[in-house]
């Protein structure tokens, strides 16, 4: 059973961690919370960094100290004002430090997202795991060994190649087993949030022609070849 109130609030209780941590970077400038509310009356709007969450996507299920469904937290990171440079370099360094954490970089952008995610100064984006433990039903008393297997996300970074083994970029690139998608870079490369199995299937997207592949990942880079 899947409690959406204490999901929420698992949520939120992540997000509240992560501001946290980014207002004791920044401090004493002022880090806001933007959740498409206006200000209350009273209360200054111009803030040095500006926070906002652009999605919400299930990664998986697995299974560390009971069954959890993973979901990871997309947030949208913007500074702004005459110190924009110096907060930014603030909070990479602090999130460096907080591995728990992860910065999407330029290669791993959906098309457009960065502009829709950023809107105003300077900014970033942070991916953000969230655990939400899960309660399993109980059946009848088990008469026979009980052989269960349990996927744990992990990240894959390999590279999308032609034929002459050159790299493939701005190609769109979705494991079956994760609802994150990726676009790879100038050079081919890419990572990308997946289940653990070595045998994964692709869904990649070139020049507006979508295939299905399949590549074994049990050694990185993987490589992924567009024929």
């Amino acid at each position: 059973m899947w409690d959406w109130g204490v999901t929420v609030g698992v949520v939120r209780s992540s997000l509240t961690e992560l501001l946290g941590i980014l207002s004791d970077a920044v401090s004493p400038e002022r880090v806001r919370f933007d959740d498409g509310s206006e200000p209350p009356s009273g209360q200054p709007s111009d803030a040095a960094v500006t926070v906002h969450t652009v999605a919400l996507n299930r990664v998986g299920r697995s299974r560390r100290e009971g069954p959890l469904l993973d979901l990871e937290l997309k947030v949208a990171v913007e500074c702004h004002g005459p110190t924009q440079l110096d907060n930014m370099e603030k909070l990479l360094l602090t999130l460096e430090q907080n591995t728990q954490y992860s910065v999407v970089s330029s290669g791993e952008f959906q098309p457009d997202e960065y502009d829709s995610g950023i809107r105003q100064g300077l900014g970033f984006l942070i991916r953000v795991p969230v655990g939400i433990r899960l309660d399993e039903p109980f059946g009848p008393p088990v008469t026979e060994p009980l052989i269960a297997s349990t996927t744990v996300a992990r990240r894959i970074h390999g590279r999308l190649v032609d034929v002459h083994n050159k790299g493939i970029p701005d190609a769109y690139i979705r494991p079956h087993s994760s609802a994150a998608a990726v676009v790879s870079d100038p050079t081919g490369h890419f990572e990308v949030l997946a289940s653990a199995d070595e045998l994964q299937h692709f869904v990649v997207a070139v020049r507006g022609t979508e295939r299905e592949v399949s590549a074994d990942t049990s050694s990185l880079p993987v490589i992924i070849r567009w024929e």
